[in-house]
């Protein structure tokens, strides 16, 4: 009778181990079912995201095969959206095959060359550059000195026309120095180098491939965007469509209080460190970036060099302008060059492409 007992207690504890252990198992299968369930919750986020990635690939792709169509470059930029192709600009100082150190060595700067050189002996290779330059580009940036002299207007002159032979517009980039007086003078109405430079942005307004008139600021014992706002505020209501504010580098913190202050002029800003462009690229509706690539050895480095700092810059419509076309051999030592004659070639930013140019 005992026997049984302990038996059917033996049992019962059987059945109760076994209970235990199935609630157990419940327990553990229910956790494992509910992390399935988090893991397909988590896999079909991923393939949401894998599909949106995928359809954004095609339209990028489709934009590519766009622009890649015959009549569609001009348009606008479809390899950096930021970057507008309505400008596409190259700064220009000394000829490619004249180019040497003498105006730097003898003025102390080589846009002199637009005061003392007599530019009807170099209208040829002038020609020639600017021949190469409408390949890709539709703007010249050239870059003088704020002067009055008879020949210097003569030289304008002169590039004016050569501009217009090849459907070029120009954006002068005046650099004051000091003719009359100290240079930042120009800022105050009614000083000598005030005059000089109103007056050279009054003669530059009647030559017509002019497009703009960019007037350089920036001096380290002076650096605010509202020095920059009176002058434009003084100026002739003519001349004020013609004005844009060219930007150092070394001076782009101005263009943040010009972008406060909603300026509705062009604002020029150098900008050639990767920083540099990532800040400032992006702080007017009305900007244009220059920058460049130093020390290329081929239109391809080059092109390679500048398509990385193209996909820094920020915003929408901004235009690029390329630092230099030329400038080996001036006296500088900047070798910035985005063309060199032995090429044979120039790189085009917009298109991403190497372009081949005729034998001479």
């Amino acid at each position: 009778m005992e026997t049984a007992k302990l038996a059917a207690v033996a049992s019962l504890l059987v059945a109760a181990a076994s209970l235990l252990a199935a609630a157990y198992l419940a327990s553990k299968l229910s956790a494992v079912v509910s992390e399935m369930s988090e893991l397909r919750k988590a896999l079909n986020e991923v393939e949401d995201s894998r599909q949106q990635l995928l359809k954004k690939l095609n339209e990028l792709e489709e934009a590519l095969r766009s622009a890649q169509q015959p009549g569609t470059a001009q348009a606008g930029n479809a390899w950096y959206p930021a970057v507008s192709g309505e400008v596409r600009a190259v700064a220009y100082i000394l000829p490619a095959k004249a180019s040497t150190p003498a105006w730097k060595e003898r003025y102390g700067d080589r846009i002199y060359f637009y005061v003392y050189a007599n530019l009807s002996e170099y209208r040829k290779l002038i020609e020639e550059d600017f021949k190469v330059i409408s390949k890709v580009y539709n703007t010249v940036i050239v870059v003088v000195p704020a002067d009055d002299t008879e020949l210097f207007r003569a030289n304008l002159a002169l590039i004016d026309a050569v501009a217009r032979v090849h459907g070029l517009k120009i954006l002068w980039a005046v650099f004051p120095k000091w003719k009359y007086g100290s240079e930042d003078d120009y800022l105050t109405p009614g000083t000598p180098m005030n005059r000089l430079v109103v007056g050279l942005m009054r003669y530059l307004a009647g030559l017509n491939s002019t497009w703009k008139v960019a007037v350089w600021y920036g001096w380290s014992n002076r650096a605010n965007a509202d020095d920059v706002v009176s002058f434009y505020q003084s100026l002739p209501s003519d001349l004020k469509p013609l004005y844009a504010c060219w930007l150092d580098q070394p001076y782009a913190e101005v263009a943040k209080g010009l972008a406060r202050g909603r300026v509705d002029f062009l604002v020029v800003t150098e900008l050639y460190s990767e920083a540099a462009i990532s800040a400032y690229s992006g702080l007017l509706e009305r900007q244009m970036i220059v920058t460049g690539y130093y020390g290329a050895e081929s239109p391809e480095e080059w092109l390679s060099g500048i398509s990385r700092k193209m996909s820094l810059i920020k915003g929408v419509g901004r235009y690029l302008g390329v630092w230099i076309f030329y400038d080996i051999n001036d006296g500088q030592g900047e070798r910035y060059a985005s063309y060199k004659p032995e090429w044979k070639a120039i790189p085009d930013p917009y298109s991403l492409e190497v372009k081949a140019l005729e034998a001479p």
